[in-house]
């Protein structure tokens, strides 16, 4: 239900070259759909560069939080009009629901992107969060260094920050891999610290800066920007394993811009795009064979961990009932 793999070297990049024919058809086009999921701020950086790599071609972008995005494409798509020409999105059990909504594609890269990480032929993974043990280094002066470190009682009496575990599929991620790889009693041993509950990891990390909580394990790329601009933020990947978020990012079958769209995400799939992805955004990558090397991540001492979808879909109410009422949440 979960698989595990590592990074092999960091190697140099590959210039991202699109073919003639494909510019020139995405330019005669001149307009790309996106309707994303992903947090506005980092996914703006991205369409920025690649306007200004791609000037002739204008960036729509739609976002909608991820359950309101797959019912908005799920009801565009029943009364034959979708607008979107790519649709990206954090959950990729979600995406796996409108899978048939997805063209055929795969990127002229395709190969050096791990098999695990792909569910369909149709689906590709633009960006991939990882998550991280993340401290306010103010406040922490003996920080965990592993997961099983956040059931320890010296963190206890809310300490800790939790985003609650239905917020969506990045924290699915997280929670499957407790369960799975930290053991079935994880939740029941982390409880007793009686965490502070959040409904996402934005208003988590802010509570973490103003030293409201102390400690929370959170996606990196919500703590590395925090991190350059100077936050007391420190962070670890725990040894257990690396959670990671391999987004779920296609062409609509429907698609008015079909040259756009494969311009967009044959750059984003590229070396250019997940370099920009590892650089300036603090992901990690789906790669075999990363372009540059990760911020923090050390590929002697750390493994990824992707959750296996189809094998995990059919637990996920059960679990996240199960952990809402381990935690005492209430929706």
């Amino acid at each position: 239900m979960g698989l595990v793999a590592k990074f092999g070297p960091a190697r140099a990049a590959k210039p991202f070259v699109p073919p003639d024919s494909l510019l020139e058809a995405a330019g005669k086009e001149g307009e790309l759909i996106l309707y994303s999921a992903t947090f506005p701020e980092p996914q703006q950086e991205v369409l920025n560069l690649f306007q200004k790599r791609f000037p002739m071609v204008k960036v729509n972008y739609v976002r909608a939080s991820g359950g309101q995005l797959i019912t908005r494409v799920k009801s565009e798509a029943a009364a034959g009009k979708l607008d979107a020409d790519v649709i990206d999105h954090s959950d990729r059990g979600q995406s796996m629901e409108i899978e048939h909504l997805f063209a055929p594609y795969a990127p002229p890269n395709a190969a050096d992107y791990r098999p695990e990480t792909l569910l369909s032929p149709k689906i590709w993974p633009t960006y991939t969060p990882g998550w991280c043990i993340a401290w306010n280094s103010e406040l922490v002066k003996n920080p965990p260094k592993t997961w099983m470190d956040l059931c320890k009682p010296e963190y206890g009496d809310g300490q800790i920050g939790q985003v609650i575990a239905p917020s969506g599929g990045s924290t699915w991620s997280r929670i499957a891999f407790e369960r799975l790889v930290l053991g079935e009693d994880y939740w029941a041993k982390q409880a007793t610290t009686k965490p502070k509950l959040f409904p996402s990891g934005a208003p988590l990390s802010d509570a973490i800066v103003r030293g409201e909580i102390a400690i929370a394990p959170l996606i990196y790329n919500i703590v590395y920007p925090k991190k350059k601009d100077g936050a007391p933020l420190d962070a670890v990947y725990g040894p257990e394993g690396v959670p990671i978020v391999p987004y779920g990012t296609g062409i609509a079958t429907t698609a008015r811009h079909p040259n756009a769209a494969k311009l967009y995400l044959d750059w984003i799939l590229s070396d250019e795009g997940q370099t920009q992805s590892i650089r300036d955004q603090g992901n990690l990558t789906a790669m075999t064979n990363p372009p540059l090397a990760a911020d923090m991540f050390d590929p002697k001492v750390n493994k990824l961990w992707a959750p296996d979808f189809k094998s995990l879909q059919p637990l996920h109410d059960k679990w996240l009932e199960e952990w809402n009422r381990i935690y005492g949440y209430r929706q």
